[in-house]
C-alpha cells in the first residue's frame, strides 16, 4: 500500500474553520478513487492529511486538476499560515493476521 501524508500548518485563528471545512468532508468522491483509507488529524496550528492506496500520490495529482477540488482549495487557503509539505514516510507497523 502507498501512504502519502500533507502536512498542512494552520493560522492559530483558523483552526476552528479547517475543522468546520474537514466536517463538511472532501471535495471530491473517496469511492470514485482507488485510495483504500483517508484520515485528518489536527495537532495544534497543523492538519495531516493521511492518503493510502495503490498509488496515493497519482490519486492526489489527478485530484488536484478537477475544477471544483481548487474552488475547495480557495477556502483552505484562508486557514494556511505557510506552505503545505509531503511527509514521508519514516516508520510503518501493521498486524498481520
Amino acid at each position: 500500500m502507498n501512504r502519502l501524508a500533507v502536512v498542512v500548518p494552520l493560522r492559530p485563528e483558523r483552526v476552528a474553520d479547517a475543522q468546520a471545512l474537514i466536517a463538511e468532508g472532501p471535495p471530491f468522491d473517496l469511492s470514485e478513487t482507488d485510495l483504500e483509507e483517508h484520515y485528518i488529524f489536527i495537532s495544534g496550528n497543523e492538519a495531516v492529511f493521511v492518503f493510502n492506496g495503490p498509488d496515493a500520490k497519482a490519486v492526489l495529482e489527478q485530484v488536484v486538476g478537477e475544477s471544483h477540488v481548487w474552488e475547495a482549495a480557495s477556502e483552505w487557503r484562508k486557514c494556511l499560515d505557510g506552505k503545505p509539505r509531503l511527509a514521508e514516510t519514516a516508520f510503518a507497523w501493521k498486524r498481520h493476521h
